[in-house]
């Protein structure tokens, strides 16, 4: 984990994700411009924290907001049997992970391995990269 970690995602994200939910957020919230890029820039801020690499969790505001103390679970490369589907799924909202019973946090995670089983497999180029979801069902 790391700031710059926050900076990789799928180029599509941008242009499905965001879109329906700034779209969403502008139409059926009656947002304005200005206040959906305010809303832009907290999501941006809270997803850098969670890949900054630091121990946080915001005190009470924890099971409202993602923090990075159990965003780091998201990308934990081993969990328990129970939790083999996920965990910690909020992106933003740590709210919906309590709501949901996905929330996981057994200790600071610190120094765990990140990643997911098999990922020494995984494609190491762009092209394979974006077809491996086509090709591995």
């Amino acid at each position: 984990m790391g700031f710059a970690a926050h900076l990789r995602y799928h180029w599509m994200e941008p242009v499905v994700y965001n879109s329906i939910k700034y779209i969403a957020l502008a139409i059926l919230g009656g947002y304005t411009p200005q206040d959906v890029a305010i809303v832009h820039f907290f999501t941006i801020v809270i997803g850098h924290l969670n890949h900054a690499n630091i121990n946080w969790d915001y005190g009470v505001l924890k099971y409202v907001f993602n923090n990075p103390k159990m965003h780091i679970w998201h990308h934990a490369k081993h969990l328990p049997n129970a939790k083999k589907r996920g965990v910690n799924f909020g992106i933003t909202l740590s709210l919906w992970d309590y709501i949901f019973k996905t929330n996981y946090i057994p200790f600071s995670g610190r120094d765990i391995e990140l990643g997911f089983p098999g990922d020494e497999n995984f494609p190491k180029d762009f092209v394979n990269q974006e077809l491996y979801p086509f090709k591995n069902k």
